[in-house]
């Protein structure tokens, strides 16, 4: 059905859909100028989820929420541009765009002419229409005719532009999330190459990533701008590919590359913004100042790089953006230490402890270095085993909190305190404030979106919308681990195999350590009934990673004889040779051994294993509800009593 027939349709409905709309606009009317009051935040002062409030906005108007508040302030614009003398720089950051440039496209696409132009073409009556219009019919919502005119208008517009209703028709149709990917292609988007160290001290490069670190802290501030992440940036550290190459890899429209040379009590920072897809410098710079006047650099790089991409600061994101985050460049230094050992805890061993022990003397060198708290808090929670030693969950919280008290714009903490609450508490509308403030704080945390993600799959049950925020964390960070992994999960079960060994390469690719793209693929296969390539797959991961507690051979001849039942029940037995007994199993050989169970039918055991696993307040329990491995447990009463009490609530 058409748009022209949803809104002749919704004009003949009294009440809830009319009301909706008019508390919509007042809601954003009073939100105009806040570049971060967007589809979360308008869902949540209708008492909506996103998903719901989509569905009625495109079966009232044909649009989606994100269009419908794009919309509205481009209308505003057009009524401040007609009335006042403005530029057009001045109304974009008026109406909520952080970007003049995407607010010009913006409204170039709806109206047919820049904003420069309004004040040169005839006036046109927002109640009137004529057959030559450049405004499209999708449009017309933000008039408010009464009952008897606008089901005249309706058959106007049927009667005099077919052509117009066919677009409408046309974009009805397109997705939720294709209206993300046009708003992300028509956004400024930038990625930070790794900063070349030209000091002689290799010590020095830690502070050369610093340097382009908190360069990347200060972008994240600004809202309208897309900003790859470090981590899948750090692969070009030493490549000779092309800027049009690299920007095609990653689909960006700018680069920043830089060299940092520290020398005596000086550094000079000689820094470059290219036009990527053109492969033209843009704007360069040399800062020779003294070592102490590092963090004024970054700032002052930021600020002109937001200038040379005509980006519109607010004073607010100006006052973030010149903030200091510590007087002690030892701290700094060693905090930049912490992170990059950080980065590299899912490849190399003691990693993750070796960056615990760096934040922490980073906070003895500066108490009040609100990052290095948020950091070493996030540190703890994703350290595995360590979040249930030394009261550390407690201990996550406070420094979580600390950084905040510290720095209230630091989105890390928030996320932090989500997943704290996501994965331990099992605080779920906690959870769920904490990760959307923090995605509000900065919209380029890839973290953020994928730790929601798997929040809204798994607690609920939102496959779309965990699709949707996975996605924008691929887009974010194409090299992340867990992103990736949680795709390629989200594939098999909805039954995309092919997409799912797409990732599943890709995760290879990244880590070719890391049992879980071998586990997923053994999935994929068995569930096609391929199940020798399954076993095949097995054998390729250990035989790549010599297990320490079965054998290959005999897990060979399990498979022989018993068929797969037989090698699940043989890794299983495996495991118990190893421990001696369920409880004895680590955090995450507990959970993976009840999911066995439950995929192999052992339905007792399997609840044996959850049970132990609640007990200990295990983090991966999270996932348990809308899990396929425990499909044939959903009936079950004891396995009904473990989701009530993480609140995770039953099945409809």
């Amino acid at each position: 059905m058409g748009t022209g027939d949803n809104l002749s349709k919704g004009s003949q409905k009294k009440g809830s859909h009319d009301g909706l709309v008019e508390k919509l606009m007042n809601e954003i009317a009073s939100n105009l100028n806040n570049e971060q009051f967007g589809v979360d935040r308008l869902a949540q002062t209708v008492g909506m989820s996103r998903s719901s409030l989509h569905r009625k906005l495109q079966k009232r108007l044909g649009i989606s929420t994100s269009q419908f508040i794009r919309e509205y302030r481009l209308k505003r614009a057009l009524e401040i541009l007609r009335q006042e003398d403005v530029t057009a720089s001045e109304v974009a950051y008026r109406v909520g765009f952080s970007s003049s440039t995407y607010f010009s496209t913006s409204f170039l696409k709806l109206y047919g002419y820049t904003p420069g132009e309004v004040k040169n073409r005839i006036e046109i009556s927002a109640s009137s229409i004529t057959a030559n219009s450049n405004t499209e019919n999708k449009t017309l919502w933000l008039a408010k005719p009464s009952p008897r005119k606008f089901i005249l208008l309706v058959l106007v517009i049927l009667g005099l532009l077919p052509i117009g209703f066919y677009i409408v028709n046309a974009f009805s149709k397109a997705n939720y999330r294709d209206e993300i990917d046009i708003m992300e292609k028509s956004s400024t988007s930038i990625a930070i190459l790794p900063f070349k160290n030209l000091s002689n001290n290799k010590e020095s490069e830690y502070f050369a990533a610093g340097v382009a670190q908190i360069i990347q802290i200060h972008l994240n501030k600004i809202t309208g701008i897309k900003l790859i992440s470090d981590t899948s940036m750090a692969q070009y550290a030493e490549t000779t590919k092309t800027s049009p190459e690299i920007a095609s890899e990653i689909n960006v429209s700018h680069l920043l590359e830089a060299s940092v040379q520290e020398y005596d009590d000086r550094v000079r920072v000689i820094v470059k913004l290219i036009d990527a897809k053109k492969d033209e410098q843009i704007w360069s710079d040399t800062y020779d100042r003294n070592l102490v006047d590092i963090f004024n650099i970054q700032s002052e790089i930021s600020k002109q790089i937001a200038s040379e991409l005509e980006l519109v600061l607010s004073p607010n994101q100006i006052r973030q953006i010149e903030r200091i985050p510590t007087k002690d460049i030892e701290a700094y230094n060693l905090y930049q230490k912490g992170k990059h050992f950080f980065n590299l805890k899912d490849h190399s061993h003691g990693k993750g402890e070796k960056s615990i022990q760096y934040f922490k003397q980073a906070i003895e060198k500066d108490p009040e270095f609100a990052l290095a708290y948020a950091a070493l808090a996030t540190a703890y929670l994703f350290s595995g085993e360590n979040l249930y030693k030394d009261d550390s969950v407690k201990l996550v919280e406070e420094l979580a909190l600390k950084a905040i008290a510290l720095d209230n714009t630091i989105s890390e903490a928030h996320v932090a305190l989500g997943t704290l609450a996501y994965m331990y508490e099992w605080d779920m509308a906690k959870a769920q404030k904490e990760y959307q403030h923090a995605i509000q704080l900065n919209p380029n945390n890839s973290n953020a979106y994928i730790y929601y993600s798997q929040f809204l799959f798994s607690v609920r049950g939102e496959s779309y919308e965990a699709r949707e925020h996975i996605d924008k964390a691929l887009r974010l960070d194409p090299l992340s681990y867990v992103a990736n992994l949680k795709s390629a999960q989200y594939y098999f079960y909805e039954g995309k195999y092919d997409k799912a060994f797409e990732e599943t390469s890709k995760l290879k690719e990244i880590n070719g350590h890391n049992m879980f793209s071998y586990w997923i693929n053994v999935q994929l296969y068995n569930s096609q009934g391929f199940n020798d390539k399954g076993i095949a797959e097995l054998v390729d991961y250990f035989e790549r990673v010599p297990p320490h507690f079965l054998s290959i051979d005999t897990l060979k001849i399990s498979y022989k004889n018993k068929g797969l039942n037989g090698v699940y029940r043989y890794y299983i037995d495996s495991d118990l040779r190893a421990v001696g007994a369920p409880s004895n199993l680590g955090e995450f050989g507990l959970y993976a051994d009840a999911q066995t169970l439950g995929y192999i039918g052992d339905t007792e055991k399997a609840l044996e294993y959850l049970e132990i696993a609640f007990e200990r307040h295990s983090i991966y329990l999270c996932e348990i509800k809308y899990d396929p491995y425990f499909i044939n447990l959903r009936s079950e009463c004891r396995f009904l009593s473990i989701l009530d009490k993480m609140n995770l609530g039953g099945y409809n």
